[in-house]
């Protein structure tokens, strides 16, 4: 039937999903003819169900969209409600996945605050602090004000007093 073998209930198999494709008796580009989705027969004459050939006809198609809904079980090691439709267990995987997406941003962001933080500690313990330096920068202004302004002030005195001798 060309279909590739179901694999057995919790076994995992790399690059399954990579193999789903659509069934060549479907499909125009390969030869197929997708009305057979509506009337049936993919698989030969004794499946087609729109055997009157009418262009309206959808019951094929309204029974797949109701297998849809009904329930089925599931493995719970998913997380996910065990029991329900295809459709509420997609939209369900949707949010568990939002969920997992959530935490792992939460995780990464976590991780590089940490990483942001032990390279400033590291730069802190063994680089040039800069906060420091520039405290330290500051200091040495301050002093050579504090020194010039006495070395103005003893020569305007050295000035006066040699003024007074003069």
């Amino acid at each position: 039937s060309g279909a590739p073998a179901i694999p057995p209930a919790g076994t995992l198999v790399d690059g399954l999903a990579g193999s789903i494709s659509i069934n060549a008796a479907f499909d125009p580009s390969a030869g197929g003819n997708p009305a057979l989705l509506r009337d049936g027969g993919a698989n030969g004459v004794a499946y087609v169900a729109n055997t009157g050939g009418g262009a309206s006809y959808a019951d094929l198609l309204i029974g797949y969209s109701n297998k849809l809904d009904q329930p089925m079980a599931f493995d719970t090691s998913t997380g996910i409600a065990v029991s329900s439709g295809v459709s509420d267990y997609a939209a369900n995987a949707i949010g568990w996945f939002e969920g997992v997406r959530q935490q792992a941003s939460t995780n990464a962001d976590n991780k590089q605050a940490l990483a942001a933080r032990t390279a400033e500690a590291l730069s802190n313990d063994t680089g040039v602090n800069i906060d420091q330096e520039m405290s330290l920068l500051l200091d040495l202004e301050h002093t050579y004000q504090a020194s010039a302004h006495m070395m103005k002030t003893v020569g305007d005195m050295l000035d006066s007093l040699l003024a007074a001798v003069g």
